[in-house]
C-alpha cells in the first residue's frame, strides 16, 4: 500500500483529509501536528519523512490569519513560504509527491470582473498572506514531482471560518455588515479533500490546478445563502471593500477578483460540486 504522510493533521483542512484517507483503506496514512513536527526545523522534517519514507506528503500546515500576516509577517513567511522548501528537500530525498495547498490571494484580483484567472498567469500577491503563500509555492516547485492546489474561501466543521463567523454573528444582531465586491468560490474542506483523493488515484501531470468549488459569488452573496440554508432571518447589509477598510483600517488588502478557472482541473476529470450544494451539505452538519 502507498504511505500518505499529512503535515497539519490538527488543522481545518489537515484534520478532515487525515480521516477520510484513513477510512478509504487504500493507504497507510501518517500525521503530524503542530506539536510533533515544527516544519520549520529542516532537520525535524527531514528526520521524520526519512523514518516513514512517504510516497506522498501533503502539507495542510499553515498560517491562515490573513490579517494577522501583516502584523507577523516574518512567522508567516517562515510557516507558509520557507518552510515548505523543507518539506520539498524532504520529498525529494525519498523520492515522494508533494502535494502543496496554495490560494487564491497569490493574485492581485485586478483581473477584468466575468474573467477567471487560468494556473498560468502571473502571481502579483497584494497581502502579506499572498506574498507568503507565493513564496510557498516557489519552495514547492523545487520538489521534481509535485502539485500545487490552489483553492478559496475555505471552510469546514474544524477550527475558525467565514461560515462560522456569519453564523455566530447572526446569534447576536439583527444585520450584518458584508463586502459586496470580492468575486470568488466558497470552498469546502470536504470538496478540496475529494479533489486531493482524485489527484492521488489519476495521478496527472505534475503542476498547479485551481481547486475550489464551481460557481463564483461575493460574500455578501455568500452570507445570505448561509443564513437562507440555516434558516436565520438576520439581514445582509452590503459594503463596499473601502467602506469595510474604513471599518477596519488593519485589516489585510483582499483581491477584488479571485475568480479560479476550473478548466485545467475539468481536463482530467476532476469535477467539483457547485459551491451551493457543497455549502448545504456543509451545514446540515454543522448545525446537528
Amino acid at each position: 500500500m502507498k504511505k500518505i504522510l499529512v503535515i497539519g493533521q490538527d488543522g481545518m483542512l489537515g484534520g478532515e483529509l487525515y480521516t477520510k484517507l484513513c477510512e478509504c483503506n487504500n493507504y497507510d496514512v501518517y500525521k503530524t501536528t503542530i506539536e510533533t513536527l515544527d516544519i520549520c526545523n529542516k532537520d525535524a522534517v527531514l528526520d521524520e519523512v526519512k523514518k516513514i519514507e512517504p510516497d506522498f506528503i501533503i502539507n495542510c500546515a499553515a498560517y491562515t490569519n490573513v490579517d494577522g500576516c501583516e502584523t507577523h509577517f516574518d512567522l508567516a513567511n517562515s510557516v507558509n513560504g520557507l518552510a515548505v522548501g523543507n518539506i520539498a528537500e524532504a520529498v525529494n530525498l525519498v523520492d515522494a509527491t508533494l502535494i502543496q495547498i496554495s490560494t487564491d490571494y497569490i493574485f492581485d484580483g485586478t483581473l477584468e470582473i466575468g474573467k477567471s484567472y487560468t494556473e498560468d498567469m502571473s502571481p502579483n500577491p497584494v497581502s502579506a498572506y499572498g506574498k507568503t503563500k507565493y513564496l510557498g509555492e516557489q519552495m514547492a516547485e523545487k520538489a521534481k514531482k509535485h502539485y500545487i492546489l490552489r483553492t478559496a474561501w475555505l471552510y469546514g466543521l474544524g477550527g475558525k471560518n467565514f461560515v462560522k463567523t456569519m453564523l455566530k454573528l447572526a446569534q447576536s444582531n439583527d444585520e450584518v455588515s458584508v463586502v459586496c465586491d470580492q468575486h470568488g468560490s466558497p470552498t469546502s474542506t470536504t470538496t478540496l479533500c475529494e479533489i486531493i483523493m482524485q489527484l492521488l488515484v489519476k495521478q496527472p501531470e505534475y503542476g498547479v490546478y485551481h481547486s475550489t468549488n464551481e460557481g463564483f459569488t461575493v460574500w455578501s452573496e455568500f452570507t445570505k445563502k448561509i443564513f437562507e440554508f440555516a434558516n436565520i432571518d438576520t439581514k445582509v447589509k452590503s459594503i463596499t471593500s473601502k467602506e469595510y477598510k474604513e471599518m477596519y483600517p488593519n485589516s489585510s488588502n483582499r483581491p477584488f477578483n479571485s475568480m479560479l478557472s476550473k478548466e485545467k482541473l475539468h481536463s482530467v476529470g476532476i469535477y467539483p460540486k457547485k459551491w451551493e450544494d457543497a455549502l448545504s451539505e456543509y451545514l446540515k452538519e454543522e448545525l446537528k
